[in-house]
């Protein structure tokens, strides 16, 4: 990581209205695609999103899909028991490729379907409204990727202010959901993709410079 590599990652996460970055990152599509199978979906957030469901490979449990306060009594999320989910056992690739990526622990990864003709309703998603949250500095506590594993024709992903999130399968895009945003299956096919959530830690430098050198090449100008 060079100071070149920081400051620009500081300015994107940390400073800027972004509306997406496209991560310069390889994986297996078809294996995960295989995997996918593994999945035990639960719905996700009830009836304002209709068709939304989530199965997590790393987390408090394979049905603990939302955020840690819906669970437990515990006060702060260091004390939140994440861990493997059975799904993880039947998901090799998934988990090879998380724990080499530069994230040295995780909160959540999960399974994402929306059935077809669902919708994920407009919101959105600010950090900072948890317990320990307040001020946060992105680049310490991590930003989610989200990675397109089957995604149909006619299912878009809106972001307001920004247009539609250009995803294609095997692509991996962080994106500010800071910003309102809303998902419609309008296809057939229902729709899955990983969602990671996770801590840089002691990679930190690794992934500066991942979120550095996917700027410099979704983008010819300067920052």
């Amino acid at each position: 990581m060079t100071t070149e590599d920081y400051k620009i990652a500081d300015w994107l996460l940390n400073k800027s209205n972004f509306g997406w970055l496209e991560l310069d990152i390889k994986f297996d599509l078809a294996a995960w695609r295989e995997e996918t199978i593994a999945a035990k979906f639960v719905n996700h957030r009830g009836d304002d999103h209709p068709g939304w469901n989530s199965s997590c490979i790393h987390g408090i449990d394979v049905d603990k899909t939302g955020a840690w306060t819906n669970y437990g009594d515990w006060s702060r999320e260091e004390d939140v028991p994440y861990k493997w989910t059975s799904v993880s056992e039947h998901t090799p690739s998934i988990k090879s490729f998380w724990e080499q990526f530069p994230y040295e622990r995780y909160r959540r990864i999960r399974f994402m379907e929306l059935e077809p003709g669902g919708k994920i309703s407009p919101h959105s998603d600010a950090p900072g409204r948890l317990p320990g949250e307040e001020g946060l500095d992105m680049l310490d506590f991590g930003v989610p990727i989200n990675i397109a594993i089957i995604h149909p024709d006619d299912c878009n992903m809106h972001l307001e202010g920004h247009g539609t999130v250009p995803f294609q399968e095997g692509k991996a895009f962080i994106i500010n959901i800071r910003n309102i945003h809303s998902v419609f299956n309008n296809s057939n096919q229902r729709r899955i993709h990983l969602i990671a959530h996770g801590i840089p830690g002691s990679r930190k430098d690794d992934f500066v410079e991942l979120i550095a050198r996917s700027y410099r090449k979704q983008n010819e100008s300067s920052y």
